[in-house]
């Protein structure tokens, strides 16, 4: 596993000597997942670090014979804990972003502790992780938001009364669906007419049934994106009319633009990153990233780019890169940090705490839906006043 390890100095790659563990330099280990299946949103979060990387080395920000380290967690638990324990005793890491899946993130919850070195995750997600280690701090908000914003959008804003459920049952649906069956069930009253599990070979035939019978008027898919990506499939070859809201992992621009008829009219709920956004510091993240890799950056880039400015920042600040010192510095000296994801300021329990918002696919475009709806209103009436205006003479 050690030949996958790619060294970064400086924001350029190049090859190296490994650090022994005890080197003084700042060295700051990324693991993300290159390859596996959610090697597409490793792709994001990679773009969004280099660029993060070079930024802080062009106006002079990083701290003095910083080296980053890369490695490929290839989106399993354990590849994902193996490169954590290289990156930490053979590569000298101080401070490691990683855990960028939750259920990669639960598994290096103890090789946290045994190794004794501080992860930011920038999209595990899972309610229960930073619960578990006082080592492990995220940008993405929990899920059991996410899961009861989606509750509440369904009954209150769209007047869905009967939800049919696919789940991936991993670790995400975990934290999501309990929340999203508490907020529309028991708070508001509506019905989960079933549950489809995707790893069931027979899920096809089994939503075949459940649509007949339970005639829901909306969906909601608690999946990764090429998985979601597969119902909305099946749902378009079904008809199916209702409601379509699925979930922020869907929120991958490279399957988004593989699927741009499939994708029209979903609605997810989004922590609260908007690429429309007239802050300085987020049009400038998007305009540069645009205009590097051709596309919008996506939710994980924009958090990833926002945990390696945090990382920069924790080892710029710390006065020396030790797990209590940067204990410190987190808990002291980050507070309310201006990201493109909003303002970070850690939780007691290592979580920030943004709530996420409604977006909506439409015309090719992600779009805020709250927005949208004022704008398609606007739009509406300005056409009455247009028609109504000869009559009113």
């Amino acid at each position: 596993m050690a030949q996958r390890t790619r060294w970064l100095v400086g924001g350029l790659i190049a090859a190296l000597l490994p650090l022994s563990a005890c080197s003084k330099a700042p060295v700051l280990g990324i693991l993300l997942p290159i390859s596996g299946d959610a090697a597409t949103y490793g792709k994001s979060m990679s773009d969004a670090i280099h660029l993060a990387l070079e930024e802080a080395k062009a106006d002079g920000s990083l701290p003095q014979g910083f080296q980053a380290v890369w490695a490929d967690s290839g989106s399993e638990p354990e590849q994902g804990v193996a490169e954590f324990k290289q990156l930490v005793e053979r590569s000298g890491a101080q401070l490691v972003i990683g855990g960028c899946k939750s259920d990669v993130a639960a598994a290096l919850v103890p090789v946290l502790e045994k190794e004794d070195t501080i992860c930011i995750s920038p999209s595990a997600s899972a309610p229960s992780l930073i619960k578990k280690s006082k080592l492990l701090f995220r940008l993405f908000p929990s899920d059991d938001l996410e899961g009861t914003r989606a509750g509440d959008f369904l009954y209150k804003e769209q007047g869905r009364r009967k939800v049919l459920i696919f789940s991936s049952g991993n670790e995400h649906a975990r934290g999501v669906e309990p929340e999203f069956r508490h907020e529309f069930e028991q708070n508001l009253g509506g019905k989960i007419v079933a549950r489809i599990l995707l790893d069931d070979p027979g899920w096809k035939r089994q939503a075949t049934d459940a649509l007949t019978s339970g005639q829901p008027d909306a969906v909601y898919i608690i999946a990764y994106a090429q998985p979601t990506a597969d119902v909305l499939q099946f749902l378009q070859k079904k008809h199916f009319t209702g409601t379509r809201c699925v979930t922020s992992a869907f929120y991958n621009r490279a399957v988004l633009d593989a699927n741009r008829a499939l994708v029209e009219g979903v609605f997810f709920p989004l922590p609260s990153f908007d690429a429309d956004s007239d802050v300085k510091i987020v049009k400038d993240f998007v305009g540069t990233y645009r205009e590097r890799y051709g596309v919008a950056p996506d939710i994980f880039a924009a958090h990833a780019y926002d945990a390696a400015r945090v990382a920069i920042f924790i080892m710029k600040k710390s006065k020396y890169l030790q797990t209590d010192e940067i204990r410190k510095t987190i808990q002291f000296e980050l507070t309310d940090f201006t990201g493109v994801t909003g303002a970070i300021r850690f939780d007691d329990y290592g979580g920030v705490r943004h709530n996420p918002i409604m977006y909506i696919i439409m015309d090719g475009k992600v779009q805020n839906f709250e927005r949208y709806r004022k704008r398609r209103l606007d739009a509406i009436r300005q056409q009455l006043f247009k028609e109504l205006a000869p009559a009113s003479k």
